[in-house]
């Protein structure tokens, strides 16, 4: 058993629209994941069913030799098994065959589970910051070398 990791297909957005609307609510439309097709775009296949348990998405900014973060995302019934893990430690090879430097990630700051999972595969706090004091919306900046 067990999972496998590869690189999105536009087939598979179905299913990645279904866990970003259970993790996050659906904030990002399909248009926003086809375009992410282009860049680095990674699905987590449970190997019993073949169904996409969880993607990561990051961009990469050559100017900055920086890639970015995008979106991690593991469906609910599948988190707790170290997937994020694997789709974000695959995506540091990803980023790093791209010639990139370091990679960073914002993370709201009353997210204390992600940021320990984000902690624990070496990124760093690096800067906090308010967008907005009334809505209490903290977020931090984590970095992490390649």
């Amino acid at each position: 058993m067990g999972n496998g990791i590869r690189t999105a297909l536009s087939l598979d957005l179905s299913q990645v629209m279904e866990i970003e609307r259970l993790t996050f609510g659906g904030q990002w439309s399909y248009h926003e994941f086809k375009a992410s097709l282009d860049d680095v775009f990674l699905v987590a296949v449970d190997a019993a069913t073949a169904s996409i348990v969880g993607f990561v998405v990051a961009c990469c900014c050559q100017i900055s030799r920086r890639g970015l973060i995008l979106r991690v995302a593991v469906h609910p019934d599948y988190q707790g098994r170290g997937i994020a893990t694997q789709l974000l430690n695959e995506s540091f090879r990803e980023l790093k065959k791209k010639n990139l430097e370091e990679v960073e990630l914002d993370v709201d700051i009353l997210k204390a589970g992600a940021m320990h999972l984000y902690e624990k595969v070496g990124f760093r706090l690096v800067e906090v910051f308010t967008l907005d004091f009334d809505e209490d919306e903290t977020f931090c900046i984590m970095r992490r070398k390649l």
